[in-house]
């Protein structure tokens, strides 16, 4: 099953070059019952995937890294944004 990501939201931290949060979403031509969110991190380089909104506000704002989370590359997550995948996105990201 191919799918596809999108950025749906984003917003870029003030005064703060190369930093952003915001919301993908996962979905797919061939299967209508595919869809799924995540929220990211963006920073410089390397985006961190979250569960929640919640999770990743106490990562950015409190340092709080008790949740679970994965880790990815730009070049990683732009070749899948740009190329699409062939499984859900979700199921490329390992969370710790």
């Amino acid at each position: 099953m191919q799918t596809k990501i999108k950025t749906i939201h984003e917003e870029y931290i003030i005064d703060v070059d190369d930093k952003s949060i915001g919301v993908l979403l996962n979905t797919s031509d061939d299967d209508p019952t595919l869809f799924d969110s995540l929220v990211y991190y963006y920073n410089k380089g390397n985006y961190i995937f979250f569960e929640t909104i919640i999770d990743c506000i106490d990562y950015y704002l409190y340092g709080n890294d008790k949740m679970l989370r994965a880790y990815m590359l730009e070049d990683e997550f732009d070749n899948y944004y740009d190329n699409g995948i062939d499984d859900s996105f979700r199921n490329k990201l390992i969370f710790v």
